[in-house]
């Protein structure tokens, strides 16, 4: 038998079916989902988003000294935490007590971009639509947006040498999402730096129909939170969607559907919350997420602190499959392909508690996550069949420890819940 790949038995089960040839990273911008890290809920409470200068420095220096960075992790990403009222003239501002300037002048969002592409990484931050921002993160006054400045802002952001630009959705008065991100999306391509920019108007006007127009990468979801509910959530929205993610031959290239902040073991956890258990989900909660997102081909921004990981964060973000999974260079999505029925009855939330997702890889493989959405353990199936795979037998590998099976016609393994 051929061989093939399988992932861990709590939870879901990762299955890699081998066909044996060697995968390769292509790190075009825009042509693989991106991996990265974010700000948002790194040092506690969501909404409280805090960064500094060195803060993004001690992380780019984390994404190096781990090894996320030879994994393909590039992306350092500010989100709703480094504006200043714009100057006299209209100019975008950084807040210049957390991003001095230098005592040359040279502003302090350009000193930080000149310190990551030093080391080889990409620096992104966070604008929104409308006139303000989503969050003051506690400051007594309000972050600017970029409506109504759209080209002056890009050139602002092009000058401090940005990567990647997030557009929220926040405060956006009558403009329609498609006219703000078209506007925005054009504003950043005259400015001759090639800036990945992703757009974020949480999936509500249906943005995988027609962002891809103007964006590597679109919300597709809700907020992501530390919890399992949500978690859930965010899964079943995009569980009928992997057909509008990927690369086409049509002009507009490739797009992401996104599925907002990966956890990976928890936010701040510094957030004083009465009642609130950090982290918020089980270690198997953490590898249902991360297989999702990987088959779901979601863009993986990271939004925990990378400065202390433990050890479930290492199992995850340090894992070479998981990550050739993600990056796999066919750049085609995968999603729900059956909900193969077990001895538990649908909840009244409609969500099936027994799924097989899948997603065909470059060399033959198959990532297959057997995801068990119950409260209680099961045993799922997956008829080889389902999968369209060739033949009647295929050895499964664990993309989450180092188990192999053999599977003739069936593969079944017991999944915890979650």
């Amino acid at each position: 038998p051929r061989r093939c790949v399988a992932s861990g038995l709590a939870a879901v089960v990762v299955l890699v079916l081998l066909a044996g040839h060697t995968r390769a990273i292509d790190n075009g911008l825009g042509r693989l989902p991106p991996l990265g890290w974010n700000t948002w809920c790194t040092l506690g409470k969501c909404g409280r988003d805090y960064c500094d200068a060195q803060e993004i420095m001690e992380i780019a220096d984390v994404i190096v000294s781990s090894g996320m960075k030879d994994l393909g992790f590039e992306y350092v990403n500010l989100d709703d935490c480094w504006g200043n009222p714009r100057d006299k003239d209209g100019h975008y501002q950084a807040d210049p007590n957390r991003f001095p300037p230098a005592s040359d002048g040279t502003p302090g969002m350009k000193v930080v971009a000149d310190y990551l592409h030093a080391k080889g990484l990409k620096y992104g931050l966070y604008t929104d639509g409308g006139e303000y921002t989503c969050s003051q993160g506690e400051r007594p006054y309000k972050i600017p947006g970029s409506y109504g400045h759209f080209e002056d802002d890009a050139k602002t952001f092009a000058s401090w040498g940005m990567d990647y630009v997030k557009m929220d959705w926040c405060n956006h008065g009558t403009e329609t999402p498609e006219d703000a991100y078209r506007n925005m999306s054009r504003a950043l391509n005259a400015t001759g730096r090639p800036m990945y920019f992703l757009t974020c108007e949480w999936g509500q006007d249906d943005p995988w129909q027609w962002m891809r127009h103007y964006a590597n990468a679109w919300r597709a979801t809700g907020d992501h939170h530390d919890d399992w509910d949500n978690t859930a959530g965010v899964i079943e929205q995009v569980a009928n969607l992997a057909q509008y993610g990927g690369c086409f031959n049509d002009g507009y290239g490739c797009g992401w559907n996104y599925m907002d902040f990966l956890m990976t073991g928890g936010q701040g956890c510094d957030d004083h919350v009465a009642g609130h258990r950090c982290p918020g989900m089980t270690d198997t909660e953490y590898y249902t997420e991360a297989s999702i997102w990987a088959v779901a081909a979601s863009p993986i921004i990271v939004s925990t602190d990378l400065r202390n990981m433990s050890d479930i964060q290492k199992a995850i973000l340090l894992n070479k499959e998981f990550i050739a999974i993600h990056q796999d260079p066919l750049v085609k999505p995968g999603g729900r392909v059956s909900t193969w029925s077990c001895d538990a009855p649908t909840p009244k939330s409609g969500v099936p508690p027994c799924q097989i997702w899948a997603r065909r890889l470059a060399n033959g493989e198959q990532a297959v996550v057997l995801y068990n959405a119950d409260d209680n353990a099961h045993n799922i199936s997956v008829p080889l069949r389902v999968l369209g795979w060739p033949n009647a037998e295929a050895t499964v590998a664990d993309v989450w420890s180092p188990a192999k099976y053999d599977a003739q016609q069936v593969f079944t393994a017991h999944v915890e819940p979650h």
